[in-house]
């Protein structure tokens, strides 16, 4: 058995242990509400996670190439409060749509960029520039929601609102780019190139992969999505909050390392990324039926974290086989 088979066997050995992480979960929301397992309170949770699964998406690949981005709720916020202002201004909705995400670009290309010209570890570059970008999405708001859009059957009523089988549009999109995104890393070269950047960098560079580039584009499309999320909250709520995305930097890395990528780079799958958001979402899910105050909302990612990492550390036995 080669290395890559035995990496593969435990891929799936950590999906299967994240997901008997969360099917007590399951029992315990059967059994102590009847609203559970409805369809509707199901498709709930899935909504409710899929714009911190657009960040998690892009979080997760940032990680696995050894980088951390805290920066993307704050982006996840202006993307959205640009997008609604051009919008509000009569702008056309392809060009409000194009600037929301070039936002997020750009914010992410100069998390990367600017990290690598003054030698700063990007975690610290997206710690900073969290309080700037939502600095200046409350600036450009002038601190309060911006409101009253113009109407557009198709962004607000089609996409923002529609449905399949009570499965939004917007999540459908989220489930969508979670998919390329596993065929991408699963399986192209350029997915080998991202994990063994994240893995060995000295290596990697020795070997000719464009460490410091890979881990810009990276930090660029970490920051697309972001927007892509942002703009879509737009046709969600019909609306953009200044504060949109406040607190959503500790769910996504919650969901993220849950979901079985290493903090130190070079492993996980967006797969797992996905089974991680599950929890999150079930948790608050069960928050919400069980009538706990919504205070404690933000605590749950942090007790979920707690939880999935004595997990990790019960079955590191197995990677140790591995030699992970």
């Amino acid at each position: 058995m080669g290395p890559a088979d035995l990496s593969a066997i435990l891929r799936s050995r950590r999906a299967l242990d994240i997901f008997w992480f969360e099917e007590p979960f399951f029992v315990v929301g059967a059994l102590s509400s009847p609203y559970f397992l409805t369809v509707s309170n199901l498709t709930g949770i899935l909504q409710n996670i899929t714009f911190l699964g657009f960040l998690s998406i892009g979080v997760g690949l940032v990680l696995m190439a050894g980088e951390i981005d805290i920066s993307v709720g704050s982006i996840f916020g202006l993307a959205g409060v640009v997008a609604a202002l051009i919008l509000r201004e009569g702008y056309p909705l392809v060009v409000a749509i194009a600037a929301g995400l070039f936002v997020g670009v750009a914010c992410g290309l100069v998390n990367g960029l600017v990290a690598q010209v003054i030698k700063i570890p990007v975690v610290v570059m997206t710690l900073a520039t969290l309080g700037i970008y939502r600095a200046i999405a409350l600036a450009l708001a002038n601190g309060s929601p911006v409101g009253g859009l113009p109407k557009n059957e198709f962004f607000f009523d089609w996409f923002g609102q529609g449905a399949v089988a009570q499965i939004s549009y917007i999540t459908i999109l989220f489930l969508i780019f979670a998919l390329v995104a596993e065929i991408l890393l699963r399986w192209t070269s350029s997915g080998f190139r991202l994990l063994a950047i994240g893995s060995n960098p000295q290596a990697a560079r020795l070997v000719g992969f464009h460490v410091e580039r890979t881990r810009v584009l990276l930090l660029a499309f970490s920051g697309l999505i972001a927007g892509l999320s942002g703009v879509c909250s737009v046709a969600y709520l019909d609306t953009a909050s200044p504060t949109a995305g406040t607190g959503y930097e500790l769910s996504v890395l919650a969901a993220v390392i849950i979901g079985g990528v290493k903090l130190t780079g070079g492993r996980g799958s967006i797969l797992g990324v996905l089974l991680g958001l599950c929890v999150i979402g079930i948790f608050q899910n069960l928050i919400v039926l069980w009538g706990v105050s919504p205070n404690w909302t933000q605590g749950v990612s942090g007790l979920v974290l707690i939880a999935a990492m004595t997990l990790i550390w019960l079955t590191k036995g197995y990677e140790r086989a591995a030699g992970g």
